[in-house]
């Protein structure tokens, strides 16, 4: 089974400069019997850059949001408005909550989506909010969450909130999740965050279903890492011995850098508009 991974929208531009990048994130994923989309971006910009990139959409199985943040989802309405097809949409449990961030003011402001759940009645779209560790969606192909809390040195971000009641609340992303894609070598994990760390992802996925991590795509919200977590982290994955890391979105330029150092051939800067095949 060939699988096919397009970055529809990223923080970086493709090397042309000829598509659309903005604070987002998108993937087109697909093969020979299944194709979905994870994430929408910030604006719905992902879509304008599928069509120049002769990626039809009109045709997918189905649409998976990793978490309830703009970036990942504001691109929704869009893609309902342009294809309005039947499909399903797999959220985690509490993506509809109320999420907030703190600027470096100190002040909360909504970063959460722009929608509410009942405007999605009005498209043909059936809503999955997944509640369970590990769904699968079709053959070889699952989503995970509820990670564990498994290395010391990747913690919540104190950023972060959920507004319960008139209270904030510290956010521990419970809603959040990856996708993982079988392959003969082992998994290759996709994330669109990892606010709950990229390392306890991986390990948590490694754990449960006792195979090993082929690759990792996807962001991994190192950019408010100090230079000791980001020594951690490259460490465990190359414990991990994975054949490509290819990250991208809210990683940080630098750290982009140190990881693309030291892990040589093996790393895939995923910009806008790149593509990464693997069987």
């Amino acid at each position: 089974m060939s699988w096919k991974i397009t970055t529809l929208i990223e923080n970086h531009p493709d090397t042309a400069e000829s598509l659309i990048c903005e604070h987002g994130f998108s993937l087109l994923i697909e093969n020979e019997q299944f194709k979905m989309l994870m994430d929408t971006g910030k604006s719905g910009a992902f879509y304008d850059n599928a069509l120049k990139m002769g990626e039809s959409l009109t045709d997918l199985d189905c649409v998976m949001i990793s978490h309830g943040h703009y970036d990942h989802a504001g691109g929704l309405m869009r893609l309902m408005e342009e294809t309005g097809s039947q499909k399903k949409l797999y959220v985690g449990k509490g993506f509809f909550d109320g999420k907030y961030c703190t600027n470096k003011e100190g002040e909360k402001y909504y970063n959460g989506i722009q929608f509410e759940r009942k405007q999605l009645n009005e498209f043909p779209i059936i809503v999955e909010e997944v509640e369970q560790d590990c769904l699968e969606i079709a053959k070889g192909v699952r989503i995970h969450r509820n990670f564990e809390q498994i290395v010391s040195y990747e913690h919540w971000n104190p950023k972060f909130f959920l507004r319960e009641e008139e209270q904030y609340v510290q956010d521990t992303f419970s809603d959040e999740m990856a996708l993982t894609l079988d392959t003969k070598e082992g998994l290759v994990v996709i994330v669109g965050c990892s606010h709950p760390g990229i390392v306890n992802i991986l390990k948590t996925i490694a754990g449960r279903t006792g195979q090993p991590i082929r690759g990792v795509i996807g962001g991994t919200h190192l950019m408010d890492a100090d230079k000791e977590r980001l020594l951690k982290t490259m460490e465990d994955f190359k414990a991990m011995g994975m054949e490509f890391i290819g990250v991208s979105h809210c990683t940080g330029d630098d750290n982009l850098k140190m990881i693309q150092e030291s892990f040589g051939e093996y790393f895939i800067f995923n910009c806008t508009g790149n593509i990464i095949k693997f069987d």
